[in-house]
This record gives C-alpha cells, structure tokens and sequence, in this order.
C-alpha cells in the first residue's frame, strides 16, 4: 500500500512538472520554427556541423556552420537562399567556432586558432557584406560555455585566464575591446576597475552599474570622459518605450531644458558619444557643470545592453528560463531582468512580478 502512494504522489509530481512547463516548451519551439528549413538550404551554404540560425538586422538570416577546422558563414534573404545583393557566397573562416552572439550589425564568433598554440580567436563577422575581421588573444584557456557577448561599443567579454592556470565556474568573464582595424591583430584584456584589486572592494552589484570616479593617477581617459563624482549611490531604472539614441534623446532635452546636457555611461564607466543606449548604462543631466539627475536605463527586451533586440536577448531569456528551472542562480539581475518584463499592456509597475513566457514572445515579435 505504502509503495503504491508514492507511485501516485511521483506520478503527481511528473504531471504538475509537465504542465508548468507546457507554455514554455510551446513558446520555444514557436521561435525555433522562424528559422529556415535546413533540409531546404543549399548544401553547398553550409558545412555539416553546429549548423545555428540568427536573424539579420531588417530581413535575412546568416547561417553559420562547421568542419574539423573552419566555420563557414552564409547570408540569407528571407526565403532562405543565398543573399546575392550582398554576398557572392559563402565565407570560410579559418578557426572552428565555439560561441556566437549577435549586437547590431555584427556576428562575433569566438574559438581556439588551428595554426597557433593557446591562442583563443574572435571573428566578427559583417552582416551587411559578409566581411570577417579576427583578433587574437594569445596564451589563455578559454570556457566558451558562459558569458561570451558583445556591445555596440565591440567592448567583447569572454571567460579565460593567462595559459596554465585553472578555470573553474567562479571565473570571471574579462572583457576586450575588439579592432576593427587591424585583421588577426592581438588584443589583451582591458584593465579593472580601480576597485577590484583591493582586498577590502566588495563585488560590483550587478543590478547597477558602478558609480565613482576612477583613480586619478590612471591615464585610462582624460578627466572629462570619467563619470561624475557627485552620482548618487541608489538610482532608479528609467524605463523606455523603445530603443533610442543618445543623440535623440538629447535633442528632447535640449527643446524642454535647453540648459541641461545628457552624459551616458556603460557599467564599467566607459562614456559613449553616440548612438544606441543600452539597458544597465548610467544616463546623467548635467547643468552648471554639476549632476543634476542620474538614472539607469531599461530598453524594452535588451537584455544584453547593446542597445537592441536581437536573437541573444532571447538565448538570454532561454537561459533564463532553464536557470531557475533547475533551481540555479539566475544570470539576469537588475535592469536586465526588469528589460525582459515586457508582456504587460498595461503599463503598471514590473518590479514585482516574475518573468512569463508571453516576455519570450514579445521579444521575438521585436526582433521581428
């Protein structure tokens, strides 16, 4: 009698599991079917491994594959044929990839280089023209598992440490800062903060980015481009309807306060001068010289803080998903976890609320 009510209790648990997890599974294999059919895809486009989808920014898709020792990109229109307004075939890259992550107008693809020992590669692929410039990064083992992405910055982050010492889940990603100009060019590591290495610094909280000033004595940048000292120490999310520009958003400041200029700042403190801004970067008004307001920006389904939405936002969430599912420690946080919140018509308060399979959707519909 007793072993028969635990058969029963387990069949409970199985189907209750099973129900819960219906609306999920029935969301992802929605995104997966706006894929082409690869059965359908010339042959000759791609190679017979890790073949992976992502979308193109406007229409199109690029299809990325590999062999034994390279990758091999193709461009596709939106019926899944070879894009001849841009390309005249496929691209052969000389290392077999390992991750890829969209940010705007780039595909950034990372492995391990053929040819030289303990030399980690980053190509970034052009999604316009089919182009790929790589970087090196020499003597490091990599863990390609976890963390790798790119903003619209190409400020890259990839997990690795210097060859010989050990990875392990508690590495931290380090970041890069990718040249555009300069193909199979060496890139290293950017520096810390000015705070990581003192024993006493405690870890950045990830739901804000730093706010400070940075060692004076640093010659990193000039003292105009540092983030302002007089930040308060708590900001709230601001919350756009959509993506936007700094350029955009400074000319509506500059018809409502034309005395007040806008400064925005990426999590590690970098000013950018243009362009989009990305969820988690740190928007400060400025008048007089002095702060006179700061805020953390959330962009309606970035999740990555590049500024748009693209296929990674959904990988992200994905991820997010199986994450907590499995009762593991979330990797969206903050105002990225509060940009993926974005199945309320509604427009009330998010904060509270967890995250819903209608946020996938909607996401999916923006990178539509």
């Amino acid at each position: 009698m007793r072993d028969r009510r635990k058969k029963r209790l387990m069949l409970c648990i199985i189907c209750v599991c099973a129900a819960a997890l219906m609306p999920m599974i029935a969301a992802l294999s929605c995104y997966a079917e706006d894929y082409p059919d690869i059965s359908k895809i010339d042959s000759n486009l791609y190679y017979p491994d890790n073949q992976q989808f992502f979308r193109r920014p406007g229409t199109g898709f690029v299809l990325i594959s590999s062999n034994a020792s390279s990758t091999r990109t193709a461009l596709l229109d939106s019926d899944g044929n070879l894009d001849y307004g841009s390309v005249r075939g496929p691209t052969v890259i000389k290392f077999v990839y390992e991750a890829a992550c969209l940010s705007g107008n780039y595909l950034y693809l990372a492995g391990m280089s053929p040819s030289a020992a303990n030399c980690a590669v980053i190509g970034r692929l052009d999604l316009s023209d089919g182009k790929c410039i790589v970087n090196n990064i020499l003597s490091v083992s990599c863990d390609f598992s976890r963390n790798f992405s790119a903003d619209a910055q190409g400020r890259v982050t990839l997990v690795i440490v210097p060859y010989g010492e050990q990875l392990d889940a508690g590495t931290p990603a380090s970041s890069f800062l990718f040249d555009g100009a300069n193909n199979n060019g060496n890139i290293s590591p950017e520096p810390p903060g000015p705070d990581s290495s003192s024993p006493s610094s405690e870890a950045p909280d990830s739901s804000a980015p730093e706010s400070g000033v940075p060692d004076p004595g640093s010659s990193s940048s000039s003292p105009s481009d540092q983030i302002p000292a007089d930040l308060p120490s708590v900001m709230e999310n601001y919350d756009f309807p959509g993506p936007v520009t700094l350029e955009a958003l400074q000319g509506e400041m500059a018809e409502v306060n034309p005395d007040q200029s806008l400064r925005v700042f990426t999590a590690d403190k970098k000013e950018i001068k243009g362009g989009n801004i990305g969820t988690g970067q740190t928007i400060v008004t400025m008048q007089g010289g002095k702060t006179a307001g700061a805020y953390i920006a959330v962009i309606p389904g970035d999740l990555d803080g590049s500024g748009t939405v693209t296929d990674y936002d959904c990988r992200l969430l994905y991820e997010y998903f199986i994450q907590t599912g499995a009762g593991d420690t979330p990797s969206l946080s903050g105002p990225y976890l509060e940009a993926a919140k974005i199945s309320d018509e509604s427009g009330a308060d998010r904060s509270g609320r967890s995250l819903q399979t209608g946020d996938l959707l909607k996401i999916k519909k923006l990178i539509k």
